[in-house]
C-alpha cells in the first residue's frame, strides 16, 4: 500500500475522522469555560421579607396558635411551641431557597445558631 492510498483510506474512514479532529485541534489552546456570575447575596431585610412571605410554619403539626408568626429558621425558638408533633421544615420553600438542612427550628433554634453549633462540634 502506498503512502498516498494509506492517507486516502485514513481520511475517509472512522479513524480518519478522529485523526482530522485531532489534527485540527492541535496547537489550539482551550479557552477556559466562562464562569457564571454569582447571584447577588440577599440583604438581611430581603431574607427576612422572603422568610415571612414564604413561611409554612402555621401548617406544621407542631404549630401552637399564639402571637408568633413563624419564621423560626430566622428568628429562633418559639415561646409557645414546646412539643415535637411533626416537622414540615424540609418541605418549606424557605428551606430550599436558603439551603437549610435542619428542622424543628421552633424548638431547636434558628439556622445560624444550629450551623454554629454544628461547626463547634467538629
Amino acid at each position: 500500500m502506498t503512502r498516498r492510498s494509506f492517507l486516502k483510506r485514513l481520511a475517509t474512514g472512522a479513524l480518519g475522522f478522529v485523526t482530522v479532529l485531532f489534527v485540527q485541534s492541535c496547537g489550539k489552546k482551550e479557552e477556559p469555560a466562562a464562569e457564571k456570575p454569582a447571584a447577588p447575596e440577599m440583604t438581611d431585610e430581603e431574607k427576612q421579607e422572603y422568610v415571612f412571605n414564604n413561611c409554612i410554619c402555621g401548617k406544621c403539626p407542631s404549630w401552637v396558635e399564639c402571637d408568633e408568626k413563624g419564621g423560626f429558621c430566622l428568628v429562633g425558638k418559639s415561646n409557645c411551641i414546646k412539643e415535637k408533633k411533626g416537622c414540615i421544615c424540609p418541605d418549606c420553600p424557605v428551606t430550599k431557597k436558603m439551603g437549610l438542612k435542619w428542622g424543628y427550628y421552633c424548638i431547636e433554634g434558628d439556622a445560624k445558631s444550629l450551623m454554629a453549633a454544628e461547626e463547634m462540634s467538629k
